[in-house]
């Protein structure tokens, strides 16, 4: 039997001093959600939306921290669920490449392979044919998806007229090539969005105190396979373009890891744990 998903929480729009994040699914007590969560030195306004389960939060950035505020919400959220484990999105989830995408650079692969292997000096192969419309396909299955999502799509898919052009015109292997990384290139060196699973774990608790947590913080072991593959690839990319750097950017893991380290490797702030709640990264 299938187990049930994870509550998820996405981080959907930030500003300094202000972050808006929604939940896959409603708080059972949002009321006692947000009082926890405003128990933190330097929270400001914060307030919940039923119809799309969004929490908007406004705080004091030399207080507290938005990795912080999202870790705490995360946190709060996975209590009035249970205790279950939750995923915590640094951004919405998105699919990178289509298959339509993957499959017609698999096809733009392979035709260029095939004439590299086997030079001709006439026309187009029916694999460049075949390479080249699957191309245009995939342009086209990628604006409509994005009309449909967004209500516009980008730019670069107005290269399907250059492809358009060169099909008419017989020389389109190379066209092809150029449509396909104008249209999709900017996702193989786009950051991926990152995510961890937090998960509250009982701990003994002396007296009759209530329970006492510990916060397990480990990697967001439901993002899609196909997404870790692109974040190795981008990775890889990125270090051969940048020599090693990537100009700032960390993970979400690496900002928490980085805010634990700073508080003592406890999340502050309270009532009646006084000491904090212990963060473990795993």
């Amino acid at each position: 039997m299938k187990s049930p998903q994870k509550p998820v929480v996405t981080v959907v729009h930030s500003l300094p001093g202000r972050v808006r994040v929604r939940f896959s699914r409603p708080p059972v007590a949002p009321d006692q959600l947000i009082a926890s969560v405003r128990e933190h030195e330097g929270m400001g306004e914060i307030a919940y939306t039923p119809l799309t389960r969004s929490l908007l939060v406004s705080f004091d950035p030399h207080s507290i921290s938005q990795e912080e505020i999202t870790l705490r919400i995360a946190f709060q959220l996975a209590l009035d669920q249970g205790a279950r484990p939750v995923r915590l999105l640094a951004a919405p989830e998105q699919a990178v490449l289509q298959d339509s995408s993957v499959l017609s650079a698999i096809g733009l692969a392979t035709a260029l392979v095939m004439r590299g292997l086997k030079p001709s000096g006439g026309g187009p192969t029916r694999l460049d044919w075949g390479a080249g419309l699957v191309t245009a396909w995939s342009v086209v299955d990628h604006a409509w998806r994005e009309l449909r999502e967004r209500g516009y799509f980008d730019p670069e898919v107005l290269s399907l007229a250059y492809l358009a052009t060169a099909l008419v015109r017989g020389n389109f292997l190379s066209a092809s090539v150029v449509t396909w990384l104008t249209t999709f290139g900017r996702h193989l060196i786009e950051v991926a969005p990152t995510g961890v699973e937090v998960r509250p774990m009982e701990v003994p608790s002396p007296g009759d105190n209530g329970p006492r947590y510990e916060l397990i913080v480990g990697p967001d072991s439901d993002a899609p396979e196909r997404l870790r593959i692109v974040a190795a690839l981008q990775g890889a990319l990125k270090y051969v373009m940048t020599g090693g750097g990537t100009h700032g950017f960390r993970s979400l893991w690496e900002e928490l890891h980085h805010v634990s380290r700073i508080h003592g490797e406890v999340l502050e702030g309270y009532g009646r744990m006084r000491d904090g709640i212990p963060i473990r990264f795993r």
